[in-house]
């Protein structure tokens, strides 16, 4: 088992505690790449997609994001998880919607009504930094195949979720 201090060790003390526990544990989940590549299947990736009543080999970085918030203790959406729209639409819904970046938010990608990726912010200085999966090393691309750690692409970000505390 990781220890906890070593996971975003950037972390300040002034990191809401449930905002830290969602970078913490997207940053568990790097590394984690498709078996075989292209096929949006692995062991772990089959379970964030069940868990929010995806298909096997669907696009997973929305699927990864509920795993992330849940696994932290945030709410997720109640049904949808697994879609990017889904989430912004949610999100808006339950005031949690929000146009700054802070570490723990989601971030949405994409076009005006049209979210097409999602991460999570894991680092806001002196880099905006995010987790995100079914993603590529380098660039932008919508059926990846990794976990990473990228710079967030300030151009396509429509905006940013904030965490709430599961009931």
């Amino acid at each position: 088992m990781s220890d906890e201090r070593t996971l975003c060790p950037w972390l300040e003390a002034g990191v809401e505690a449930l905002h830290a526990a969602v970078a913490r544990r997207a940053a568990k989940d790097v590394g984690i790449c498709e078996v075989p590549p292209g096929s949006n299947r692995s062991g772990r990736i089959d379970q964030y997609n069940a868990a929010v009543g995806a298909p096997v080999g669907s696009y997973w970085c929305a699927s990864a994001v509920s795993a992330w918030f849940r696994e932290a203790g945030a709410m997720t959406p109640p049904m949808g998880a697994a879609s990017c729209d889904r989430w912004m639409t949610w999100a808006k819904a339950q005031g949690l919607w929000r146009s700054e970046p802070a570490i723990g938010r989601a971030v949405v990608y994409g076009k005006p009504g049209d979210a097409s990726h999602i991460g999570v912010v894991v680092r806001t200085a002196p880099h905006l930094l995010s987790m995100e999966g079914n993603t590529t090393l380098d660039g932008y691309s919508r059926n990846g195949e990794v976990v990473t750690l990228k710079y967030v692409r300030v151009v396509r970000v429509l905006g940013y979720i904030e965490p709430k505390a599961a009931p």
